[in-house]
């Protein structure tokens, strides 16, 4: 039996799955926690491919993060779908970039965009900091740069500007006239180009649709208005428009500071002409994680599940975090004793700071444990470095990669410039560093570079990917090779992480602090928008867990001056543990 034919029989065992599954025309998926969802959309694409979609026509699968984009690369390859050129798989800023800027910008007059400059993240903050400063002078600005990069993600439209006032919109239209006379361009000014170029030009719509006459969607709830006006421009011209098979949760929506709104996948769920079906059934809680996670879902169906057991508990720790951490390190060491493996524990705290307190408390304790706290960002270029590190001097045992999923992630890098000869380069690079464990990582960094990787780098998709690596070897100057992999390797760790960044993990055995009113929810959250993104937040840290959710608070937190007495986490309340 095929891994394909095995998947889709799977499938047929959950009648909701499989309706979805099966349904024709356009389709959302409301997917809860652990119900399989990333499953039901790559053996619909992989189906799809196989038996509805005839060459030369292909399909697009986009998602939000790089991550997420590898786990459907390598999911997709294990179910044997054919490589086309014309089927893509990868972010959303990637499919914009690669799919609809790149090869129309000079058909519709904007040469100029063929050869983009992006500025890195850092220049781009900096950028707008100093403009925030000069306009704003004395005066309390510490929202103007947060406000300004939401509304931009948002598309805001004048009359939303207006609200936020004429300094907040003059210093935004700097910002962007700025970039401009740099020559530089950014995320969000990317995303309006390709919306502009999408919605005011029927025949890009028709080329991109016969391209890709289907769309799949991996957490819907988590594009961006703009990124939303690019699917629906693709999926309902009425006429030709592509097929829509999307995945998500509103409830899982933790990513407002890109300009999200959960709203968007609800209402794409209503219309008429797409079908909509809510999963669910839950195949990693125990029964008491999914009582706990049902408490928080209010008007929702309840979500079901059948692993017998688990365990949720909160502990008050009066002598605040130094106190809970303790209690972090007694409940890792307790379950490594019972044979858990210490990758399948993982602490979640609200804050990096957070992160690299407890982290350093559980190393100090001789617990192992994994933050990504570096000089510089996790990104498709520098994870694949850390991997390809990883691969050639851990070994298959210890190591969290497999050399299949290198070659799928280094031909995803050099897209359309691949050939199978770089499949072989790539190989020779690795196997050679094996017997030089000692090479720095610059050096090993310049070899990658040297069988393909400045070709990707030049590619537009990348390019603002270029910085990053050049801090990565910088930072890593005085490092090997080896020691570059054994400082990311997570095998055997602890897993320690932000409550935001933990989404689309899971683990045996969750233990959550800082559960304090004004920590969860923080105390910058001042409106009902930001408390309900913290609910989600708490309710998606629950649900990583199969067997095991400890949660610490103290009553109170430390702020500037002193400390502030406001009790456990509202959200411990509303699930009847404080």
């Amino acid at each position: 039996m095929s891994s394909l034919t095995s998947s889709i029989a799977d499938l047929q065992r959950n009648r909701r799955q499989w309706e979805a599954f099966t349904s024709e025309g356009h389709c959302v998926v409301l997917a809860p926690p652990g119900s399989g969802k990333t499953k039901l959309l790559t053996t619909r694409m992989a189906f799809d491919l196989a038996n509805r979609i005839p060459r030369p026509q292909g399909a697009a699968c986009i998602t939000l993060t790089n991550a997420a984009a590898d786990e459907l690369r390598r999911r997709a390859d294990s179910l044997g779908v054919e490589r086309r050129s014309n089927v893509f798989i990868g972010t959303v800023h990637s499919f914009v970039i690669r799919r609809i800027i790149e090869p129309f910008a000079r058909a519709v007059g904007r040469p100029e965009l063929t050869k983009l400059t992006i500025a890195s993240e850092r220049e781009a903050k900096a950028l707008l900091g100093s403009l925030v400063d000069e306009t704003f002078g004395w005066r309390d600005a510490r929202l103007v740069a947060s406000t300004i990069e939401v509304a931009r993600q948002r598309l805001a439209g004048e009359v939303e500007w207006a609200r936020y006032g004429a300094p907040v919109r003059e210093t935004a239209l700097r910002y962007e006239q700025e970039l401009a006379r740099r020559g530089l361009h950014d995320f969000p000014g990317i995303v309006a180009t390709a919306v502009e170029l999408v919605e005011r030009h029927k025949t890009i719509r028709q080329v991109l649709m016969a391209q890709h006459p289907h769309l799949y969607v991996d957490e819907y709830q988590d594009l961006a208005p703009g990124l939303d006006r690019v699917v629906k421009a693709l999926c309902f011209d009425h006429v030709h428009g592509s097929e829509l098979f999307a995945v998500g949760d509103p409830d899982q929506a933790l990513f407002a500071f890109t300009g999200t709104r959960p709203e968007l996948l609800q209402e794409l769920a209503v219309r008429s002409d797409v079908r909509a079906v809510e999963l669910e059934h839950n195949y990693r809680c125990g029964a008491e994680i999914l009582a706990v996670a049902n408490r928080m879902r209010r008007g929702r169906p309840p979500i079901t599940g059948d692993r017998p057991g688990g365990h949720v508990s909160a502990t008050c720790c009066p002598a605040g975090l130094s106190s809970q951490f303790s209690q972090v390190v007694a409940a890792a060491s307790a379950a490594a004793g019972r044979g858990v493996p210490l990758h399948e524990v993982a602490v979640l705290c609200p804050t990096r700071a957070q992160c690299s307190e407890v982290t350093a408390v559980l190393r100090a304790a001789g617990v192992p444990a994994f933050f990504r706290d570096t000089d510089y960002r996790l990104t498709t270029v520098t994870g694949f470095v850390e991997a390809a590190a990883s691969w050639v001097t851990l070994g298959q045992e210890r190591s969290d990669y497999r050399l299949g999923d290198l070659l799928v992630r280094w031909r995803a890098l050099l897209g359309r410039t691949w050939a199978k000869a770089d499949a072989t380069a790539l190989v020779e690079v690795l196997l050679k560093c094996r017997s030089r464990e000692a090479l720095p990582v610059p050096a090993f960094v310049e070899d990658l570079r040297a069988r393909g990787l400045n070709r990707a780098l030049e590619q537009l998709a990348w390019v603002a990917e270029a910085p990053e690596l050049a801090r990565m070897s910088a930072s890593s100057a005085g490092l090997t090779v080896r020691a570059l992999a054994e400082r990311v390797r997570k095998h055997d760790r602890v897993s320690v992480t932000t409550m935001t960044s933990s989404k689309g993990l899971e683990f045996d055995v969750v233990l959550l602090t800082g559960a304090d009113e004004r920590s969860i929810p923080s105390y910058q959250s001042n409106t009902a928008e930001k408390i309900a993104e913290d609910r989600r937040k708490f309710y998606v840290s629950i649900t990583r867990a199969r067997e095991e959710v400890r949660v610490y608070y103290s009553g109170f937190v430390v702020g500037s001056r002193e400390r502030v007495f406001a009790g456990p986490s509202r959200f411990l309340r509303e699930v009847e543990l404080a």
